[in-house]
């Protein structure tokens, strides 16, 4: 969702950029080339902070839109044609791709469609407009905390699947998010991640949290290393069947968060804005861009950190081109 343009939220779009950063590190493996360990920490770990940044920062935005008695269809609509429209980019521009997959089961090329995307990387906005769509009632009636215990559950539920699969893969909870993950393809894809934060991100903004919460930075640093521990335990020990939902992002994310929004010094309207176009640009085109390079060059590409480098860059420069077009309103809004 998009940012209100006050200079003080500036930080809030400088970290969604560095965020989005992260997302391209994760899908191109980036550090793996390097050392295992440096993978773990960065791709496998701080950057896992992104997508739960994202949803925070739409819950508390989405909040002061409930409050203002604006209803959410705008923002929904805007949602919809965002993720129409990179959907749409997405099959022409990997049309030979798209032309290999339809002999598979029509209701797997839908479920991928509606979800996901070609590529993988628009399941953010899907569970996104999903979420605001469920949960916009519940906020109009001030049932917030309702929608936090909802969000933590369903979450704790997601990580049966994705980080903590190996201590319930024995469990009957594993035909439950196998069955969830059947429809939604993904522990985290639906309402499983989303719910959680955004609701999180609604009450930092109804209660004030940046206002009551002090030295939120170095909080945010302590909570960061708490994330490296169980990444490191979880992915070391086998545990993690993969690495989107780990507990300790649930006190990150928000103190990050908070941190963003207590920032003081000054960020133009400029760049904040310009950081909030990168930040929706290269998350939505960098697979695109990460999926033609490993089959022009498999060979240089296999690479991992020279894949995150070319990928960002071009990625980069493909948006730098189309902010200067009207495209940009419907594509990096």
């Amino acid at each position: 969702m998009e940012t209100n343009n006050k200079s003080y939220y500036g930080m809030i779009d400088v970290l969604r950029l560095l965020f989005a950063v992260a997302v391209v590190s994760i899908h191109t493996m980036a550090f793996h080339s390097i050392n295992e360990n440096l993978w773990i920490a960065t791709s496998m770990g701080i950057s896992r902070l992104a997508v739960p940044f994202f949803f925070m920062v739409s819950g508390y935005f989405l909040f002061d839109r409930i409050q203002l008695k604006k209803e959410p269809k705008a923002t929904l609509k805007r949602l919809l044609i965002l993720y129409l429209s990179w959907v749409t980019i997405e099959i022409i521009a990997l049309f030979p791709i798209v032309l290999s997959s339809l002999g598979a089961p029509p209701i797997i090329l839908i479920e991928r469609l509606l979800l996901v995307g070609i590529t993988g990387s628009l399941w953010y906005i899907s569970s996104l407009i999903i979420t605001i769509f469920i949960i916009s009632p519940l906020l109009k009636k001030d049932k917030i905390f309702i929608l936090l215990l909802i969000g933590f559950v369903l979450y704790l539920f997601g990580t049966t699947g994705d980080t903590y699969y190996g201590l319930f893969q024995a469990t009957l909870i594993n035909p439950l998010i196998k069955g969830y993950t059947s429809i939604f393809m993904m522990p985290q894809i639906g309402v499983t991640e989303s719910i959680l934060f955004v609701s999180l991100g609604a009450i930092i903004n109804k209660y004030k949290l940046n206002k009551k919460i002090k030295k939120a930075g170095l909080l945010s640093i302590i909570s960061i290393i708490l994330l490296l521990v169980e990444a490191f335990i979880l992915n070391k020990t086998g545990v993690a069947k993969d690495a989107n939902m780990y507990l300790s992002a649930i006190i990150a994310a928000p103190l990050i968060l908070i941190w963003a929004i207590n920032y003081s010094k000054n960020i133009s309207t400029k760049i904040s804005k310009a950081c909030r176009e990168y930040s929706i640009g290269i998350y939505c085109s960098h697979q695109i861009i990460m999926i033609w390079l490993s089959v022009l060059a498999p060979i240089l590409f296999a690479n991992t950190m020279i894949r995150f480098i070319c990928s960002l860059l071009i990625s980069a420069a493909l948006i730098t081109v189309l902010r200067k077009t009207r495209v940009k309103k419907i594509l990096l809004k």
